[in-house]
């Protein structure tokens, strides 16, 4: 498969890719010519770790891990954190939505303008 198969196919840039090699993530012979089926799993497994929140030295862990036998234990953990601390990230930024809501409500005459809301930092 081509470098423009594969945009297509995943929507991933050859900027990305470039970045995802910069990272070490994934080696430079995959990137210009030709993909394996198993390339684009790595890359969509990448592309998750790093659109969740990992950094690119965390997932570099993590695909060294997938490598390893007996590792799986591991591999939950740092998945459980990531998933822990992008569900955290979702609940404040609730907070600055529910905020705006609110701020909206009062100045559409709801009641008592509020400059601050539940997630507003100073």
């Amino acid at each position: 498969m081509t470098l423009e198969e594969a945009e297509k196919r995943f929507g991933l840039s050859c900027s990305v890719l470039e970045k995802y090699v910069s990272f070490g993530l994934i080696r430079e012979s995959n990137v210009p010519e030709n993909y394996r089926d198993e390339d684009f799993e790595r890359l969509r497994l990448i592309d998750t770790l790093l659109g969740s929140g990992f950094t690119p030295e965390e997932a570099k862990k993590y695909l060294l891990l997938t490598e390893e036998m007996g590792t799986e234990e591991q591999q939950i953990k740092m998945l459980k954190r990531g998933r822990r601390l992008l569900l955290n990230d979702i609940h404040k930024k609730q907070q600055f939505l529910d905020s705006l809501d609110y701020i909206i409500w009062s100045k559409k005459g709801g009641g008592k303008p509020c400059l601050l809301g539940k997630g507003a930092q100073i």
